[in-house]
This record gives structure tokens, C-alpha cells and sequence, in this order.
């Protein structure tokens, strides 16, 4: 599949696309799907991994993921099974952001492992990974989604803090769209 460019002067076109195990992924993904639609003033998708047809990320400007980690740093079942599906894409063009939910309590020395599987599994696709985000204020003991002092995306923890979240997307979501928005100029000053 390869991806259709984008006009610089049509709306941008963001989808969200989640797996989950419990459900509080779900409710982040819709979360985010608010935000970032309040952020871009454009409607924007939220769709399950489970049932997404993934053509349709063909169509977007920025794609969100989202994922649980669970038990000891594994992806959630719809992830598993789709993500071979999700390294064949052509990407190139897109901005793609990752945010997950984990427990940094029960399983601290595993904490959003899932995120850094699946920004592996993106690297062939020729996406530009956006979002990282700062591990000041949180305590964990490990996580492979680290990149310096950064985790690879948003990170969330629905078990322990869920009166964080909230703050957290909305700095995330327009930080996102700084980093979009910076990018697009670039683009059309032909300095990217």
C-alpha cells in the first residue's frame, strides 16, 4: 500500500487507532481523539486496531497509536496480531505519535515496553515518529521505550494515576501539534 501526499493547503487528516485489553486504552484513545481535534480544528477518527482497515491510515497526515503494555512488556492480542500487517505500510510522508498505557506499580521493570515494539515495527514503514516525552514525574524501574530521557511517546498509567492523564494528553496533544505545525513550514519553505 503507498501512501496519497497531502496538498499544502488541505486540512490536515489525523486518526487515532488503539488496542487495548481492559478498556482504559480505549478511553485514552478517545481522550486524545478530542484533543487533538480541538488542536487541529478538523475531526478526528478513533478507531479500534481490531477492526481498522489500514488503508485508511494511508489517507492520514498524523496517525496516533496507542497501546497498552501488559503482563510482563507484552502487546496487547490486536497488536500482535496485526502489527506484521502495520510494518508493511508506506508511510513516507506521515507523522506518527505513540502513547501507552502501563502500570508502573505492578510492573515497573517492564513499563510501556509495548511503545518500543511497536516504533520498531514502524521503522521500515519510513513514517517520522513525533511526540516523545519527558520521564520527569515518573517512577519506574525500566522500560525499552526510553530514548534518552525520554520515553518514545506519551505515557500513561490509568492504574496509579489517573488524575494525571487528562493534563498529560492535553500538553501531549498540543505538543504534537507544534511539532506538526513546525514541520509543515519547513516543508513549504523547502528547508525539509
Amino acid at each position: 500500500m503507498t501512501s496519497t501526499p497531502r496538498s499544502p493547503h488541505a486540512p490536515l487528516k489525523v486518526v487515532v487507532v488503539y488496542a487495548t485489553m481492559f478498556g482504559a486504552t480505549e478511553l485514552v484513545a478517545e481522550t486524545v481523539a478530542h484533543a487533538l481535534s480541538a488542536e487541529f480544528g478538523v475531526e478526528v477518527a478513533c478507531r479500534d486496531a481490531a477492526w481498522l482497515d489500514f488503508a485508511e491510515l494511508l489517507n492520514a497526515d498524523l496517525i496516533v497509536i496507542g497501546s497498552s503494555t501488559w503482563n510482563i512488556g507484552q502487546l496487547p492480542s490486536d497488536w500482535e496480531l496485526r502489527l506484521d500487517e502495520l510494518a508493511t505500510l508506506d508511510l513516507h510522508g506521515k507523522y506518527v505519535a505513540l502513547f501507552g498505557t502501563g502500570d508502573r506499580r505492578g510492573y515497573p521493570d517492564t513499563y510501556l515496553d509495548a511503545l518500543d515494539t511497536i516504533a520498531r515495527a514502524l521503522t521500515p514503514t519510513g513514517c517520522t515518529l513525533i511526540g516523545e516525552w519527558s520521564t520527569a514525574g515518573y517512577v519506574f524501574t525500566g522500560s525499552l521505550a526510553l530514548r534518552g530521557d525520554n520515553f518514545v511517546g506519551l505515557g500513561l498509567d490509568e492504574d496509579n494515576d489517573p488524575d494525571l492523564t487528562a493534563a498529560r494528553v492535553g500538553l501531549w496533544c498540543a505538543q504534537l501539534a507544534n511539532e506538526v505545525n513546525a514541520s509543515h513550514v519547513l516543508e513549504r519553505a523547502g528547508v525539509a
